[in-house]
């Protein structure tokens, strides 16, 4: 009977929510044009010859994500192609999914010439003996390192060695294999399958978050990320963005930076799993089914994203859009929402909270999180 008075005054809570948020009362037209293309030209759809990112920052899944595991493929309408509905996990003798094996391979040098930074600038925060953040003048902000040109910086760190971009294979047990990639470069961050209990400790909803409006008939990818605070520290990989950050091209790689190897230690780490759904509220009441799944970003750290290329928004006006997880290994009690950019990873320190008028639009009700986001009209005055 718990679980069914919790479901009950999340039901509740969530129809209250409808209720009491002004600004989801605001209505449009809707479009019915065919979608604008996605990420991939013409169709909006997954390459399946675009090269999977290496796993670049720690993740903790409470259950079996299958990137990470062996497939075994039937081939169900005997077309002698690989379909997406015909690979199953590999199981062992005592019926446990299979991990890819994946080797560090860092052979393949970056010789690009870091297009699409001009005019950005690298800084960090200014870190203190106890790991935390340095407030030196008092104001309330905390201190920054001078900035410098992020060119400059990037070639100061040389050698680069970027993600792969393309592949020769469609077959998932190959997605890490140098053998199949372009930019023979592989590597892997530390993850792992718990069965313990999890407590989100921030949530970082990517793209909605930036002050981005999508527009009315066009694709506008979705990205949700749990983050869990550790006990102990998880391997990452240092990285950067080479080219086009932002962009859809944007490409992403791996130095030492320092001289002191590729990696560095991560107190927190992405949480995954296969239960939870997505939907977004649209401002006539209608309900959409919003497609998202664990994926791995072009930067290697996975978190939920946007299937097919993205969510289609059909009216301008205000959408809130919905994370539910059914997991009862996950919790989201205590948890706020924020940027991932505003925590020293390293030291386990969070530096800001997020801006208030950003904060207003995102909330946490049970287990499930919503951020409010303004739909707009294609420029022109079409619909």
């Amino acid at each position: 009977m718990k679980h069914v008075r919790i479901l009950i005054v999340v039901a509740l809570a969530l129809a209250l929510a409808v209720q009491m948020t002004p600004a989801l009362a605001a209505s449009g037209t809707p479009n019915t044009d065919p979608p604008k293309p996605g990420p991939d030209p013409g169709t909006g759809e997954q390459d399946p010859f675009a090269a999977m990112p290496n796993l670049s920052f720690p993740v903790v899944a409470t259950d079996h994500i299958e990137t990470f595991y062996l497939k075994t493929w039937t081939d169900l309408d005997g077309d002698g192609e690989y379909d997406g509905n015909e690979f199953t996990l590999t199981l062992d003798a005592d019926g446990n999914p299979i991990p890819i094996e994946v080797l560090e391979v860092i052979r393949e040098q970056y010789t690009g010439g870091y297009e699409g930074n001009e005019g950005e600038v690298y800084t960090t925060y200014v870190i203190g003996d106890d790991g935390g953040t340095v407030d030196a003048d008092l104001d309330g902000v905390p201190d920054m390192t001078e900035p410098i040109d992020m060119e400059t910086w990037l070639r100061s760190m040389a050698p680069w060695y970027p993600q792969p971009t393309t592949t020769t294979s469609d077959d998932p047990n190959l997605i890490w294999n140098v053998d199949y990639v372009s930019a023979s470069n592989s590597w892997q961050a530390d993850w792992v399958k718990t069965a313990d209990a999890v407590m989100i400790d921030f949530i970082d909803w990517g793209n909605p978050m930036e002050n981005i409006n999508p527009i009315v008939g066009q694709r506008f990818p979705v990205e949700i990320a749990l983050y869990q605070k550790l006990a102990e520290p998880m391997t990452a990989y240092k990285m950067a963005c080479l080219e086009y950050p932002g962009s859809k091209t944007e490409l992403f790689g791996t130095s030492t930076l320092d001289g002191s190897g590729y990696t560095w230690e991560s107190y927190y780490a992405t949480v995954l799993t296969n239960r939870f759904f997505a939907e977004v509220w649209n401002p006539d009441g209608s309900i959409t089914k919003l497609d998202i799944e664990p994926g791995i970003g072009p930067s290697g750290k996975m978190n939920f994203a946007s299937a097919g290329g993205g969510w289609i928004p059909t009216m301008p006006g205000w959408h809130r859009v919905w994370l539910h997880t059914n997991d009862p290994l996950i919790s989201l009690q205590g948890a706020i929402v924020n940027n991932d950019e505003h925590y020293i990873m390293s030291t386990g320190f969070l530096a800001e909270e997020l801006t208030k008028n950003k904060l207003e639009l995102t909330g946490i009700v049970g287990d499930s999180t919503f951020i409010d986001v303004l739909v707009v009209k294609p420029s022109g005055g079409k619909k």
